[in-house]
């Protein structure tokens, strides 16, 4: 996961002028925060969150804080695309994720 947040680093700059004009880097974490899958997805969340503070105590991303954005997609791909919906409407740019394939497919596509 550390290398996920420092390639985000890395290319965030580079994608759009949007991610210019922001202050904030948001990341949004579609995962599952809620039901069984829950342990795992809050486990992950945690791990984001540390290193996005990690980063933004050096300095952030080229002077600008990141943030994780939390979504739970409840390990169901089709909630996961309205998750992703949401978070784009809020303004994320950057979305992650990281348990169930299927979930991952239907990102994907």
């Amino acid at each position: 996961m550390r290398r996920l947040i420092l390639a985000a680093a890395v290319i965030a700059p580079m994608l759009g002028h949007a991610a210019w004009a922001e202050d904030t880097v948001k990341i949004g974490y579609i995962d599952p925060l809620s039901g069984g899958g829950a342990s795992v997805g809050e486990g992950g969340l945690k791990t984001f969150q540390y290193l996005a503070d990690e980063l933004n105590a050096k300095g952030g991303i080229l002077g600008r804080k990141v943030e994780i954005v939390p979504f739970d997609n409840k390990t169901n791909p089709q909630e996961a695309l309205v998750q992703a919906q949401k978070a784009i409407d809020a303004g994320v740019r950057y979305i992650t994720q990281g348990n169930g394939s299927s979930v991952g497919l239907a990102l994907e596509d």
